[in-house]
């Protein structure tokens, strides 16, 4: 407490105040000559130095008042209001562990105010032009109000603005178009209303604006526009936060003056160097999170653990590092693997209940696709690892900025619905891998650009999904077009897999890499498969569909023009249709083509297919097909055996040529011996001489007709016969097997 003024040394405007103070009448000094009062004189009056009159009812109401000296009250129970309006202060309030029932000081002055452990029965005013230029000290306060802070200035530049460490607020913080310089510390603090930064400018650019970790909030949060946007220059702090409504940032800039450009050394390289602009790791919002609206974030935005019970709306924000974009798309053009990521959005396992919303509005309307105007834009790494989003997750006309690095990084996603990714324009790739989408994953018309980058200077897939599980649809289609492909591996797909019209491959600019496989679907899985490019712009790299199954495929020429070929083996599938329709020799030409060293997996299974369509005269092409290509590869001599079963008998698949070729040795035999009579060999017996009945028995085997045998084979009919009678055994059985195949498909 400071030393006591005796009532005879007051002033005349002290004793003005103190007969004011006496009956509660406020007193206004701005046309007084002296408008200076001690601060130990206010002190006195509140404590109850002075004694006052039977039936007095004060309260000090002083208006435009400089107040020098030390005004001190610390530790002290004060019952009478306390309203300042305007006043100047030479010296800092000393309001440390004071129980006030009221107090105001609207539109005053000072250059500091020490108010840790003050207690206040009803609202604090701390508004309307109130000008700290010095620290507001309000560590554990307690406030049985509203904390009114609308339109205050606080000046202490470089360091702490406000110290509100475990405040305890039971209504709102009422702090629109505030005005900081220096940190606001709200760490710990408990609000039992909403807390209210619409318009305000906070400015701490060498450290954190806004502190409030652990901050618990019964209502909302705005940081939002409203006669001014929320500007923060430094880092805004929500780590651990509870809010139980709303955090809106619609409309905010936050940016951060500090050197660095967010980027972080590539695990498992190095680790990682957080350098924030908002730090919300595992805040907890029981409503919707907004950072939309023209939200801007100069930096990283950090929801790492993040509980959101509503939506997390990202439509129309701005967020990243614009200057590391230069570099990045520096490193792809000289091929150079990039080592450090500059990340605009870490949100590793988030959970959202609702949906993430990014899509573009016009006045509050999206369409299916949403507005490219007001699209979610993103310079650097757009990090979801272990996210959950119970709805659905719209990024549709998102433009995210990535040369060279995983622009979408989402691994182990978890969408409840559908992910849109509709007419997304990424420069860099998308990473879903062991994502699981409830719904459809819909990259139709997205363009993605500039790949990541291997240490080798080679692509990585520009879509990469590999074990990921899709329960409806997987759509790349309508206009998609992927530079580094698509990689879909092992992919679980519940119905329709389709690159109806897909551009794969190619290059993003000249001189720049190409992707060497443009489409690896191996062990894809789908009921539906659509395999359809232009046939003027096929992929432009290696299909992959080994050990990919699906119960119907739909494929086109573009497919099998594909630049780096088509890998088939055990590619299974039950139906097949191309569009337009073609006939089984241009497909034999596609297999042909696309696989120079035979392998049986795909003859076989597109005779199955052609078999179980009841057509098999055509499955009797493919495994004829299929013979010639396995002969085709083998050593001359069995070349020749191939050539030669092809040329008699189809290999077993043309029984008729059997007929054929037994027909016409039966007339060459039976010519040869109706000009070349042979002498009986035993003449006891005396066997009728039949050129065309011996050629028949020469031919056919087990069969005796009485004719073989029973003449004595010189010369050149001894070869002659023998010729028959192995081309007979040949030839019978062919055509046996041939008609037993028939039988047994009959």
């Amino acid at each position: 407490m400071t030393a006591f003024v005796p009532l005879d040394q007051l002033t005349a405007t002290e004793r003005a105040v103190r007969a004011a103070f006496t009956t509660g009448e406020r007193l206004d000094l701005r046309a007084a000559a002296d408008r200076q009062v001690r601060g130990e004189v206010l002190a006195a009056l509140l404590v109850g130095a002075y004694p006052l009159a039977a039936g007095a009812m004060p309260a000090l109401r002083l208006d435009h008042a400089e107040v020098t000296g030390r005004f001190d009250v610390e530790g002290r129970a004060i019952e009478h209001v306390i309203t300042l309006r305007r006043c100047r202060f030479a010296r800092i309030p000393v309001l440390r562990m004071a129980r006030l029932i009221a107090l105001s000081l609207r539109g005053c002055w000072l250059p500091g105010l020490y108010a840790r452990n003050l207690s206040v029965g009803s609202d604090l005013l701390l508004e309307a032009g109130f000008t700290c230029e010095g620290v507001l000290d309000l560590t554990d306060a307690a406030v049985e109000g509203t904390l009114r802070l609308t339109d205050a200035v606080l000046n202490n530049p470089g360091m702490a603005a406000l110290l509100g460490a475990r405040l305890r607020v039971t209504g709102s913080i009422q702090a629109a178009a505030l005005r900081a310089a220096g940190e606001l510390r709200l760490r710990g603090a408990n609000v039992g209303g909403s807390v209210h930064l619409t318009g305000a400018r906070l400015a701490h650019p060498s450290g954190t604006a806004l502190e409030a970790t652990g901050l618990t909030i019964a209502g909302n949060l705005f940081c939002d526009t409203g006669g001014g946007c929320f500007d923060a220059a430094g880092t805004v702090i929500l780590s651990g936060a509870r809010i139980g409504g709303d955090a809106v940032f619609s409309g905010a800039r936050l940016h951060d003056a500090r050197d660095g450009d967010g980027q972080v050394l590539v695990l498992p390289h190095g680790s990682a160097v957080d350098q924030y602009v908002l730090d919300a790791d595992r805040l907890r919002v029981d409503g919707d999170v907004k950072l939309d609206a023209g939200f801007t974030a100069g930096g990283t935005v950090g929801l790492r653990g993040a509980h959101i019970g509503g939506h997390l709306l990202l439509s129309g924000a701005t967020i990243g590092h614009r200057a590391a974009v230069a570099d990045l798309a520096k490193a792809f053009t000289e091929g150079r693997a990039v080592t450090r990521v500059p990340v605009a959005l870490v949100a590793d396992g988030v959970e959202v209940r609702g949906d993430v919303e990014a899509r573009g509005s016009t006045n509050g309307k999206i369409d299916s696709d949403g507005d490219v105007r007001t699209a979610f834009r993103a310079y650097g790494q757009v990090r979801l690892v272990d996210a959950h989003v119970h709805g659905s997750a719209s990024l549709s006309r998102a433009r995210l900025r990535g040369p060279a690095i995983d622009v979408l990084f989402a691994d182990r996603l978890r969408v409840g619905g559908t992910l849109f990714l509709r007419k997304v324009r990424a420069s860099g790739s998308i990473r879903l891998q062991n994502a699981h989408i409830g719904s459809s994953l819909d990259c139709s018309g997205a363009r993605l650009t500039k790949p990541r980058l291997r240490a080798d200077g080679s692509l990585k897939p520009s879509l990469d999904a590999r074990v990921a599980t899709v329960g409806k649809d997987l759509l790349c289609s309508h206009g998609f077009r992927a530079i580094g492909g698509v990689r879909v591996r092992l992919v679980e797909v519940g119905k329709m897999v389709t690159f109806a019209g897909a551009r794969l491959g190619g290059r993003s600019g000249p001189g720049h890499p190409v992707a060497d496989k443009v489409l690896s679907a191996y062990g894809l899985t789908a009921q539906e498969l659509v395999l359809i490019f232009p046939a003027d712009r096929p992929p432009l790299g290696a299909v992959v569909l080994t050990r990919a199954s699906a119960v119907s495929v739909i494929d086109g020429a573009g497919l099998w023009a594909a630049r780096g070929g088509v890998e088939v083996e055990d590619f299974s599938f039950t139906a097949l249709t191309a569009v337009p329709e073609v006939s089984v020799r241009t497909r034999l030409l596609w297999l042909r083509k696309v696989q120079p060293d035979f392998a049986p997996g795909p003859y076989d299974r597109l005779a199955a297919v052609y078999s179980q369509g009841g057509q098999e005269e055509l499955a009797q092409r493919v495994h004829l097909e299929r013979q010639r290509r396995r002969y085709a590869e083998l050593h001359a001599a069995g070349r020749l055996w191939g050539r030669l079963q092809d040329a008699t008998v189809g290999y077993g698949y043309r029984p008729w040529l059997a007929m054929i070729w037994l027909a016409l040795f039966w007339l060459l035999g039976t010519l040869w011996f109706s000009w070349h009579a042979m002498d009986k060999l035993d003449n006891d017996v005396n066997p009728v001489w039949n050129p065309p009945l011996l050629a028949t028995d020469l031919l056919l085997p087990i069969i005796d007709l009485g004719q073989d045998n029973k003449w004595r084979m010189v010369g050149a009919s001894q070869w002659i016969s023998g010729v028959l009678i192995a081309v007979g055994w040949v030839l019978a059985t062919t055509a046996a097997t041939g008609a037993t195949r028939v039988l047994k498909r009959s």
